[in-house]
């Protein structure tokens, strides 16, 4: 995915819609229409609730062609390819590619989806060969998240059976030591209810959530083998509610959700976002409220994720192309596998810093050519948090609009809403 971007002058309000108006966050809808229901007006209706690609499944090369030619009508780009199946993709390579690589439409060559550990040799053979066949367009792979959690009843066993080992940090390094992507992705999605929810609905109707206790460490991991291998880390958003057994649910996402699982995936280096699952062709596993639902009419979380995604492009030039510099936690508890947080690890120009009553905290510096920026997400899906800083002159609020305003107007205190994210910035250029 290519990254474009202008400068910014520093103003007391910088108008970033002008500025910026070519830095666009790839946004991806997984899991689009079949090809018999994809049509240039489909992929102009995901264009409008803000994704940027969708990912698209069709049975055969020619099908692709006729689905990336509706694309490029729409102004969308896809991640297309034959379904799940490495052999069937492999097999089909030089046909496939001969239809799709001329393609404006064509970003990602989809190759398959949670992949076992054994399969990495006939994955890296895959890849190997859509690159010889096409150097300019590379292959996209989704992988699992951490499946062992104690909170949601799976076990280590369940790790073993669905990715050959007992870690994610593991699967991930060892399928990355034989195949040659340059991307990572991982599916886990964090929020869940206390309890079952109502069947055809689930919404939380006021009830509290909570979250998998390894959720973060799965960043963790992923987040640093993006930077040590030098390759895009992608992370997702769950939009469409459905059953998770034996004892919680996925809910109909919140905003709150939607900012937690969003944000936090920027505050750890993701450089495009995934949202699951963006069309429901047919009823399974008790999924629901899906942004398009059965049949193609709308659902309530259509204008929901069309919103998180404008507020996400509005600061897209913070995090496209920004490098980590740290992440680290607040709070009694910190999540399994992550970093506590220390005032010795802000970034020079955050003169206090402090969230008080034990609030639950991201922390993470960001450095994007010559400005570093200080984020801070509010990890609990439930109750605000206030952060309370002081910084250096010339530091400036990122706002939700993208504007920045200096953050000498505003007091030494903010509140933070459940998932939300206040970010600070300061550029060399006033120092």
């Amino acid at each position: 995915m290519k990254i474009a971007k202008t400068c910014c002058c520093t103003l007391a309000v910088t108008l970033c819609a002008a500025a910026w108006a070519d830095v666009r966050m790839p946004i991806i809808g997984w899991g689009s229409w079949d090809e018999k229901g994809a049509s240039a007006e489909r992929y102009v209706e995901a264009r409008d609730a803000g994704f940027t690609h969708l990912t698209q499944w069709c049975t055969s090369p020619a099908e692709a062609k006729r689905l990336l030619g509706e694309a490029e009508k729409a102004g969308i780009k896809l991640i297309i390819g034959l379904g799940h199946d490495v052999k069937r993709m492999t097999d089909a390579a030089k046909d496939f590619t001969a239809a799709a690589k001329d393609s404006p439409a064509l970003e990602y060559y989809y190759i398959t989806d949670e992949p076992h550990i054994r399969q990495a040799e006939a994955i890296r053979d895959c890849v190997n060969l859509y690159e010889e066949l096409d150097p300019v367009h590379p292959c996209y792979v989704n992988l699992f998240g951490a499946l062992c959690d104690r909170w949601t009843r799976n076990d280590v066993a369940r790790q073993r059976k669905h990715t050959g080992c007992a870690t994610h940090d593991e699967y991930i390094r060892r399928l990355y030591d034989v195949v040659p992507l340059k991307m990572i992705s991982f599916d886990m999605y964090p929020v869940l209810s206390f309890k079952p929810l109502e069947v055809g609905d689930f919404r939380l109707h006021g009830q509290r959530v909570f979250l998998k206790e390894r959720w973060y460490e799965t960043l963790e991991a992923t987040s640093a083998l993006a930077r040590e291998r030098n390759i895009l880390m992608f992370a997702f958003a769950l939009v469409a509610a459905h059953r998770h057994y034996p004892a919680q649910d996925y809910p109909v996402p919140t905003r709150a959700h939607l900012r937690l699982q969003q944000y936090s995936n920027l505050a750890y280096g993701a450089q495009a976002l995934q949202c699951f699952k963006y069309a429901m062709m047919k009823e399974y596993h008790g999924y629901n409220n899906a942004p398009i639902l059965v049949g193609g009419r709308r659902s309530p979380v259509f204008d929901l994720v069309r919103e998180m995604n404008a507020e996400i492009q509005a600061r897209a030039y913070v995090f496209l192309g920004a490098k980590v510099q740290g992440v680290w936690h607040t709070g009694i508890d910190v999540p399994l596998g992550t970093k506590r947080f220390d005032a010795k690890f802000l970034p020079p120009f955050v003169k206090s810093f402090e969230i008080p009553n034990g609030g639950t905290a991201v922390v993470s510096w960001l450095k994007n050519d010559d400005t570093d920026y200080l984020m801070v997400v509010n990890r609990d899906p439930n109750d605000d948090i206030t952060l309370k800083a002081t910084f250096a002159d010339g530091t400036e609020i990122v706002r939700r609009d993208g504007t920045k305003v200096p953050a000498a107007a505003y007091a030494d205190y903010f509140w933070l809403d459940p998932g939300d994210a206040a970010i600070f910035s300061h550029s060399t250029a006033t120092r």
